[in-house]
């Protein structure tokens, strides 16, 4: 039904172009300058209306944005922050609207309504969670310990596997025998912990913030001095040394290494994996692996920056301008006013601040400049140049022709426009000898 109200409320602009109203760039169909844009390839629907920051892929089960970025609606998840969202996982959805929620889990249905009574099952990395009149009363249950809290944050009791007190910020316990145990007095000033003890490596962790930290294991050991000014870090691939932090550091190991004086120079090597700092952060350059696969990134006062992986190409010199390249297809924008690429912001929002646009690959090439005032595309012999609603130029190989006023009158060497009307000419079928 949306399909036939968009196609009724447009026809009149789509039989014949008429900048602003209506022109085509890219197989595009756009409306009102930049306002609104429609595409179909084969089965593949697009439709955008950017003063209502909207739009709508066909793809995957179709694809909704309303109201960017707070809107956003897929097969599997949905959204609208902060009133709604909606996820599903292997059949089993999860729902909030405002403070109810109700969902399902391997463990059943649950729900509720914060911050009166609640229950919930498998989120948020625990095997059950719920409250009653929170912060009053609350309750996590995971992996067999149950922790229990009464005025969140200040007292909590722990049963089953665990057992411990807590009466924040004063004094807590907490224990899983042969697993871990922690304690801390006056939090966050002294704090010991003993972890892994179920593994080979068992860690030995005490705080007495700020004026002293370690964390020691059988391979690793690390001590902090007056945080964050002074650490060393040790482990079988190396020795690191912040003194003070971030001043002055230094990595010394057989698979990584370091330096730096801050914020003039730094580098960090692990492996083939290299980071480099110049005047942080007017400069910055890293490379990575990941496999045999390369990426590369380099930026300029944080905002500009040039990104190079497999097939793919990104350069952003902002506020100027941005250029992609992915799989032999590349794209240019100016000017760059706002440094983000996603998915959602490039096609609804970005097309607004864009006044020069250049799009093409190895056989075509694409230019639009200041919302279709004046548009030219170019695929292999053939080519068509439109300056708004005044003039339009096209040609191939066997000829050219031109419009004015939309196709008020024209000519190609098939066929001659009187207003708006085509006539057919008569063409000689012969070849050139």
């Amino acid at each position: 039904m949306y399909r036939f109200f968009w196609f009724v409320l447009l026809l009149p602009c789509t039989l014949h172009a008429f900048w602003p109203l209506s022109w085509e760039f890219n197989n595009e169909n756009r409306f009102l300058g930049p306002l609104a844009s429609y595409e179909r390839v084969d089965d593949h629907l697009s439709l955008t209306l950017r003063p209502l920051l909207f739009s709508y892929d066909s793809e995957n089960g179709g694809k909704y944005y309303f109201l960017y970025p707070l809107g956003k609606s897929t097969k599997e998840k949905s959204y609208f922050i902060p009133f709604f969202l909606s996820k599903e996982f292997e059949g089993r959805k999860d729902t909030s609207i405002i403070l109810f929620f109700f969902g399902e889990s391997e463990k059943g249905s649950y729900g509720g309504f914060f911050p009166f009574y609640g229950k919930l099952y498998n989120r948020f990395s625990k095997d059950e969670m719920g409250f009653f009149a929170w912060p009053l009363y609350s309750y996590t249950e995971n992996e067999g310990a149950r922790k229990t809290n009464i005025l969140w944050p200040l007292f909590s009791f722990y049963s089953g596997e665990e057992k411990g007190v807590k009466a924040w910020p004063l004094y807590g316990t907490r224990e899983r025998e042969g697993v871990k145990s922690t304690s801390f007095f006056l939090w966050p000033i002294f704090r010991k912990e003993k972890k892994d003890l179920d593994t080979d490596e068992p860690v030995d962790v005490f705080y007495a913030f700020p004026l002293y930290m370690q964390s020691v294991s059988e391979k690793r050991a690390s001590y902090t001095f007056i945080w964050p000014l002074f650490s060393y870090t040790r482990d079988d691939e190396k020795q690191k040394w912040d003194i003070p932090w971030p001043l002055f550091s230094r990595t010394d190991g057989e698979e990584r290494k370091g330096f730096g004086i801050f914020p003039l120079y730094s580098y960090d090597i692990k492996d083939r994996d290299k980071t480099v700092n110049i005047l942080w952060p007017l400069y910055k350059e890293s490379e990575w692996y990941a496999g045999d696969e390369r990426f590369f990134q380099r930026r300029v006062f944080l905002f500009s920056k040039y990104e190079e992986e497999k097939e793919k190409v990104f350069l952003n010199i902002w506020p100027f301008f941005d250029y992609r390249e992915k799989q032999k297809e590349y794209a240019f924008y100016f000017p760059s006013i706002l440094p983000f690429r996603d998915e959602g912001f490039d096609r609804i929002i970005k097309p607004l601040l864009t006044l020069w646009e250049q799009k093409g690959s190895e056989t075509k090439s694409m230019t639009n400049l200041l919302y279709g005032l004046f548009t030219s595309e170019r695929k292999d012999d053939m080519w068509k140049i439109r300056f708004a609603f005044l003039l339009e130029l096209t040609g191939d190989d066997k000829g050219f022709g031109f419009q004015f006023l939309s196709g008020l009158f024209g000519m190609d060497r098939k066929r001659i426009k009187i207003f708006f009307i085509p006539f057919e000419r008569a063409v000689d079928t012969q070849e050139n000898p």
